[in-house]
């Protein structure tokens, strides 16, 4: 599909060039609202609000007759999403957090016992915080144009739109606040004390081993102190359970103002990605859209 819409890219761009009547250059700028719809449904992916994120990027117009042009971009897009309050988080990146806290030493021992700490909780701890997640894209844009004059005024209004290719640059978490961990979104019981009944309850029953119990005993300090610690604000880089491209559609309704071979304009629009931007769903997965306002200048090389 990549390959396609380069293809289809340089097709266009080539056949205008050749045809062009009017070559513009611009700069646009605004806000993206964007949003995070689910598309696997886990406590993970569910829940989010719209997230007020800048965009911006430059672009090349070709106009091929006095009604239709072509445009090419190479825009930034802020994206992602809000939540407010108690909410999930996955257990792996807890778990992960205690073996990185041991290093490079880490033992096979060491490794059975988070993975037993792993197996018999939940897939998912709550913590009731602000959160943000934050992407952001270098988007690659190619729009038909259809515009018309009013009258014989300065001003003209147009539509365009088309398809766009997107490049993840970064992917963040922000946590604000400050919370306990909880074994339920009804924050009933803390993470400690389901994890202290449920160790109790294997110990009691001999459902395991001998030499796992042992090793899970020298893991104890670390898992307790780990869980015991409260979230606080922070952030977690997430760029790697992150798809590294993605394509979508975006367009726009514009009004235009001329004035020489400058001209103002003012975009509302938006975009969405065809495709989930996590590269794994196990905790869930969104497409990811925006709704846009743009202002912007460009000018006429001749």
């Amino acid at each position: 599909m990549k390959k396609i819409l380069i293809s289809t890219i340089i097709t266009v761009l080539t056949a205008c060039g050749l045809y062009a009547q009017d070559v513009k250059f611009g700069i646009r700028g605004g806000v993206n609202m964007a949003n995070m719809s689910v598309v696997n449904s886990t406590p993970i992916s569910e829940g989010f609000n719209m997230r007020m994120a800048p965009g911006w990027g430059i672009f090349t117009e070709l106009k091929y007759n006095p009604m239709v042009s072509f445009r090419l971009g190479v825009e930034y897009s802020g994206l992602g999403g809000t939540k407010d309050g108690m909410q999930a988080m996955p257990l792996m990146r807890l778990v992960t957090d205690m073996g990185n806290s041991i290093g490079m030493g880490i033992t096979e021992q060491q490794l059975v016992a988070l993975g037993v700490f792993a197996t018999s909780m939940p897939p998912y701890y709550y913590a009731n915080l602000k959160t943000a997640v934050k992407f952001d894209y270098v988007a690659i844009p190619l729009l038909a144009q259809f515009g018309w004059d009013i009258g014989t005024s300065p001003w003209r209004v147009y539509v365009n739109a088309g398809p766009f290719a997107s490049f993840i640059l970064s992917g963040k978490q922000v946590f604000k606040g400050t919370s306990n961990l909880f074994a339920d979104e009804s924050g009933a019981s803390t993470l400690s004390n389901t994890w202290n009944t449920t160790w109790n309850f294997l110990q009691a029953t001999g459902a395991l081993p001998a030499e796992i119990i042992s090793a899970v005993d020298e893991m104890l300090p670390v898992i307790d102190k780990k869980i015991n610690e409260p979230v606080t604000s922070g952030e977690t880089n997430i760029t790697g359970e992150m798809k590294s491209v993605n394509f979508g559609v975006t367009g726009n309704v514009g009004i235009r103002y001329q004035h020489n071979r400058s001209c103002f304009f003012l975009e509302i629009g938006g975009n969405y990605g065809f495709f989930p931007a996590q590269d794994n769903d196990a905790n869930g997965s969104n497409r990811l859209s925006a709704a846009t306002v743009m202002v912007g200048y460009a000018f006429s090389l001749f």
